[in-house]
Parts: structure tokens; C-alpha cells; sequence
């Protein structure tokens, strides 16, 4: 009998077997999911690691095993069945693997996060998000002389890029653990690169390896914070900026550095246990990624903490982190031609569906469930007709005017504030059609944290909700 190793499917916990366990079921110890364990290895020197199967009831269908069968009985293919079933499905369903540095990589579709670990890893990381709560557990030696080892989560971004992220907590493997944001130039482990990350008992630091197989260096530290707290990396060209924040709305910058960096790069969440062989476990919240292309005026932005899949959306105009697109004098105010984006409760937004019904316009980020991040303006009860290209503009002297709310969530739960007075409102609406009522805003609020929105929107108009019976 020959031992093999092979990978959870779902969390990546490596499992080790023998020949004699191939194709049976079992256990993964990590995330007690049943696997089936892989067929063993052809080749005993591979350098990459199988990948069980999660087990299921369900057949596999007759089209993709006998695709399987017909893949192995092709003598210029002599792969065990297990691995191309795996090979199979997960081309099924979207996902590619490759191979690099002799680590297995996930590769999701372009415009979600990719993960895998970096370097010399002697157990391998994992990845996973749920409702805007990111859990990253990384192995390596560390991020810091000529080469690197850590999980990597990222994004292939060009031109310009801000990551902003709360690290909530960080398993305390070492006072010098890393988790926090990075962007670097390749995927190799001698990369140039630039991170701001937070430690178990080190504080906060800012580093870089200002070329390929250089000598990393530290940039400047903020020795007296710890998690949870809020960090945020920018990149303007060859031009990066670390800050730190304890609430995520006051940002104090904590250094600055030149690093000669081509385009695309990597951009994302590193964590790393600074003990070769263990596991570090971080969890980050309110991660967000705002890109403006190099050769665009347009900016995008990624709201992780309410868009779980990480996807970058195009195009949108980022909101700054300060208040130059808050007055409560909306004709003097320029309003752009891009999906709207503003701020509520001093934290960014992005709609990404709009829709208007029994007189509610509701602007939103997620498309579907309870709004927990948006505004809702009530029109009481207009219909989109009565709507359909009217223009309304509302000064803060209106005694009472439409009521707006503000939804977003707090310390993990959910809060709202009203207003139907001393706020700036000019709303376009144009033409309805398809049942599509296009509109341009411009929103300014009057609470402490100054919420704003301006942009285009298309929402979609609905029927409205049936009366419920009377008893």
C-alpha cells in the first residue's frame, strides 16, 4: 500500500490515505464534510496535490460519466477516473485549476476573488466569506526577506486601487503573524510588493520589497494598535499610502513609499502564522476595493461587506473619503453620468438595484432580501406613471417633504434614520418604459455623518403589493 496526500474540496484540509482508501468515503476533519478520497497518484513524484470529491447522493449524470469513461479509455489519456470526474465538475460549474510554484490554485471567474497560498506553505490555507465576514487561515514562514510564504486572497487589478478592510481578530501564532492588506506584482514569493497589516502583539506596520528578490523592508509601524481595527492601502502609479483607523470613519495616515510596480497586480488580503507548519486564523469584515483604470476617468468599486462574492463592478464614481460631494445646495452641484454612489452613515455606497413600487423608490446594495444598506425615498403611493419624467426638487426650508431613510448595519445589527425635512433633494426621473423608470439624484442629508448620493439609476418598476385581506 502506498500513502498519498489529497485536499478537501471545501475547505482545503490536506488528508492523507493509502490505496487501499481510494473511492471510499471520509470525514474531512476540518469542516466534517464526507469526501470521497481520489484514486492514487499514477505517478508517485507529482508535485501537486489531489483534490477529493464532496460526497453527495445524487448521480453523477450519464453525459458527464461517460465523458469520464471516454477521457480514460483514450490511450494518450491515462488519468484515474476520480481525477478527471473532479477536472469535469469543477469545469462544470465555472472554476478552472492550474498549477503554480507546485501549489493548486482555485480560479474563480475574473470578477471574483482568487485564492492560493504563496511560497513554501507546509499546510495549506483556506478561504471563506458568509454575509460579509471574511475567515482567511494561512501557514508561512513569513512575509519579509527575499521571499515569502502566507494564503493569499486577491483581486488582478490595473491602475489606480484602494483596499480598506476592519480586521476583527488574529490568532496570536506569533507577535509578528501577519493579516491585513497587500498589493504585489506577482504571484512568485520573491515579488515586489507593498503591505499594511496588523499583528497579534507587534502593532500595526507598513512594509514593501521594493523590487523582484529584494530585501523587504519596514516603512513605518503604529506599535500601540491592535484588532479589531480599520487599515486602508492605496495605489496612485509607482505611489503607495498606508492609514489606520479605530472606527473606519477617522483615518490617520501612517506612511508612504515608491515602489516601481507593472500592471496588472495583485491586490487583496494576506495572512500569514509566522510558524512554518501552523495555521494562523484572521477574520476581516467591511472590506472594500474602490479601482480607477489607469486610462478611465471612471472608477470602480468592490463592497465586499454587503456583495459576499467580491465582485468588481463597472462603471461607478467612488465616493472620496471626505466631504466634497456634500452640500446642502444642490444647484450648484454637478451630478454624473455614472451608476450612483454616495455615503451613508460615513460608510461608502454603491446602488446595485434600484426598483419603485407602491410609491417607494428604493436604492440598494445586494439584489435580493431585506434592504440592509440603502435608502428608501416615499412618494406616497405615486405610481411609476405619475412619476414618468417629472423633476422634483426639495430645499432644506420644506416644512415636510417626502420622507427619505437611511438602512445600514451597526455592530451586527441592523439601523435606520428617517428624514422628512432640511435635507437637499433634486431627482430627474426620465421616460418610463419596459417597465423601467430611469432617474438621476442628487441626495444630501442633514445627520452628523453628512450621507450623501448622487449618479444615474434605472430602477424597476413593479406592480404593487396586494392588500392583504381584511379579517
Amino acid at each position: 500500500m502506498s500513502e498519498f496526500k489529497y485536499a478537501c474540496p471545501v475547505c482545503g484540509q490536506h488528508m492523507v490515505c493509502d490505496s487501499s482508501q481510494s473511492g471510499s468515503v471520509m470525514e474531512c476533519p476540518t469542516c466534517f464534510q464526507k469526501i470521497v478520497a481520489p484514486q492514487t497518484p499514477a505517478d508517485a513524484d507529482r508535485k501537486f496535490i489531489l483534490t477529493g470529491t464532496k460526497y453527495t447522493e445524487k448521480k453523477i449524470p450519464a453525459t458527464l460519466a461517460a465523458a469520464a469513461a471516454a477521457a480514460t479509455a483514450a490511450p494518450e489519456k491515462n488519468f484515474p477516473l476520480a481525477i478527471v470526474i473532479v477536472l469535469a465538475v469543477a469545469l462544470a460549474a465555472g472554476a478552472v485549476l492550474f498549477f503554480f510554484g507546485g501549489k493548486v490554485f482555485h480560479h474563480e471567474p475574473a470578477t471574483a476573488w482568487q485564492t492560493g497560498d504563496i511560497g513554501e506553505v507546509s499546510a495549506a490555507g483556506s478561504f471563506s466569506h458568509t454575509k460579509g465576514t471574511y475567515v482567511i487561515t494561512g501557514d508561512g514562514g513569513d512575509i519579509w526577506s527575499q521571499s515569502d510564504a502566507f494564503r493569499y486572497v486577491y483581486h488582478t487589478l490595473n491602475g489606480e486601487v484602494t483596499l480598506a478592510v476592519r480586521v476583527v481578530d488574529i490568532q496570536n501564532t506569533d507577535p509578528w503573524a501577519k493579516a491585513g492588506l497587500m498589493i504585489r506584482e506577482s504571484l512568485n514569493p520573491n515579488s515586489a510588493y507593498v503591505m499594511v497589516f496588523v499583528s497579534p502583539l507587534s502593532g500595526v506596520s507598513f512594509q514593501q520589497r521594493d523590487r523582484t528578490a529584494g530585501w523587504a523592508s519596514v516603512v513605518q509601524t503604529a506599535p500601540n494598535l491592535s484588532a479589531p481595527c480599520w487599515i486602508r492601502l492605496t495605489r496612485q502609479n509607482n505611489d503607495f499610502t498606508a492609514y489606520s483607523s479605530a472606527d473606519g470613519k477617522s483615518w490617520e495616515t501612517i506612511g508612504s513609499t515608491t515602489v516601481s510596480m507593472e500592471n496588472p497586480a495583485f491586490a487583496g488580503l494576506a495572512v500569514c502564522s509566522h510558524q512554518a507548519g501552523t495555521l494562523c486564523r484572521a477574520t476581516f469584515d467591511n472590506v472594500t476595493v474602490e479601482v480607477r483604470q489607469a486610462d478611465k476617468a471612471d472608477k470602480t468599486k468592490t463592497n465586499a461587506s454587503t456583495n459576499p462574492g467580491g465582485k468588481v463592478k463597472s462603471p461607478v464614481v467612488a465616493p472620496p473619503p471626505n466631504d466634497t460631494n456634500w452640500t446642502l445646495a444642490p444647484d450648484v452641484a454637478t451630478v454624473p453620468d455614472a451608476t450612483a454612489a454616495g455615503r451613508i452613515h460615513a460608510q461608502d455606497f454603491i446602488i446595485e438595484r434600484a426598483s419603485l413600487q407602491n410609491g417607494t423608490l428604493t436604492l440598494r446594495e445586494g439584489s435580493r432580501g431585506p434592504v440592509e444598506f440603502g435608502l428608501t425615498i416615499n412618494f406616497s403611493g405615486a405610481p411609476p406613471e405619475a412619476l414618468s419624467g417629472q423633476s422634483i426638487n426639495i430645499t432644506t426650508n420644506a416644512d415636510k417633504a417626502a420622507r427619505v431613510t437611511l438602512r445600514w448595519r451597526e455592530d451586527g445589527q441592523m439601523a435606520k434614520a428617517s428624514f422628512d425635512n432640511s435635507y437637499a433633494l433634486r431627482l430627474q426621473f426620465g421616460a418610463l418604459a419596459n417597465n423601467r423608470l430611469p432617474g438621476k439624484i442628487y441626495l444630501c442629508l442633514p445627520d452628523a455623518e453628512k450621507s450623501y448620493l448622487l449618479g444615474t439609476f434605472n430602477a424597476d418598476a413593479r406592480p404593487p403589493k396586494p392588500k392583504l385581506p381584511k379579517k
